[in-house]
């Protein structure tokens, strides 16, 4: 059996600011969908060097920036792929213990997807490098399946909050 981890919540983008879209809809949240969409492939593929974790500035402790994820080409088919995606209005009122935003987002259970994200992109690596490792807590062992996809429009925003944590179950 494998070791148990903790992990703090992940796999969230952010598909940018813009008008609303003819896919989203004006009613609450609904559950995450079962089947996970067709993701873009990685392509070109991604080289694992050049991404270095940068401290942002405003919380230093908790966050990284990493600059020039993924290539220009990469990013505009991912723009495009996501708009396509059925999002969703958050209901005004949240409930207990969950974090106060107006926003559209798409949200699935994907582990598969999270599992690519961590092993083809360069971000394994990059989490692991020496002067950022001490931030998580523990050693990092991937990322949360609970993949959301945010647009903010004019207006929505997402309140100050604190992530969840995850159990990941280590089988290495």
């Amino acid at each position: 059996m494998g070791k148990q981890k903790t992990a703090n919540a992940a796999g969230k983008a952010k598909a940018g600011a813009g008008s609303a879209n003819a896919n989203s809809s004006k009613n609450a949240a609904a559950p995450a969908p079962n089947v996970p969409p067709a993701w873009p492939q990685f392509k070109p593929p991604l080289p694992v060097t050049d991404l270095y974790p940068e401290p942002f500035a405003s919380c230093p402790d908790k966050v990284v920036l990493m600059r020039n994820f993924w290539p220009k080409s990469l990013c505009s088919a991912y723009i495009t792929f996501l708009k396509s995606l059925p999002l969703v209005t958050t209901p005004g009122r949240p409930k207990r213990g969950e974090a106060v935003r107006v926003n559209d987002r798409f949200q699935v259970q994907d582990s598969a997807f999270a599992q690519r994200l961590w092993m083809e992109t360069g971000l394994r690596e990059s989490l692991a490098q020496e002067d950022v490792k001490g931030l998580w807590g523990g050693e990092v062992v991937g990322l949360n399946p609970n993949i959301r996809i945010y647009r903010y429009s004019k207006g929505q925003y997402f309140d100050a909050h604190c992530e969840s944590q995850s159990q990941v179950i280590d089988l290495s």
